[in-house]
């Protein structure tokens, strides 16, 4: 009895580990086949702050997830809900609203949040601060 406790708080301290490194806005660095530098031009990013309800703008539209974490660096995202604005270029954001649900594990290092799909798709990001 005594060894389920304590695996069960370890795996709640975990969670609240892993929720509190994540839990800031981080800019996209790294996906597919788009430049660093047109990345950092749209501006694109996560916030994280709300980690239950996450944000994102990929250079144009409001984008919002629900998101789930668990305690094996496991996360899941909800179908996007975005604003309807048109854009000259909306490849950034139909690329990331298709792959940002396929998104199933996280790991942070330092400054650095990589997302990956269980068929090795990867969004690299940067925290803002």
């Amino acid at each position: 009895m005594m060894s389920i406790f304590t695996i069960s708080c370890n795996s709640v301290k975990q969670t609240e580990k892993s929720e509190s490194n994540i839990k800031r806005i981080w800019m996209l660095v790294e996906f597919m086949d788009f430049r660093k530098e047109d990345l950092i031009a749209k501006k694109a990013f996560v916030d994280f702050t709300q980690v239950d309800r996450i944000s994102a703008m990929m250079g144009c539209n409001d984008i919002g997830y629900d998101c789930v974490i668990k305690d094996n660096n496991a996360v899941t995202f909800s179908k996007g809900i975005a604003t309807q604005m048109y854009c000259d270029d909306m490849k950034l954001e139909n690329e990331f609203t298709r792959v940002i649900e396929l998104m199933s594990s996280f790991v942070i290092v330092g400054q650095k949040l990589t997302l990956t799909s269980n068929n090795g798709i990867k969004m690299v990001f940067v925290a803002q601060d």
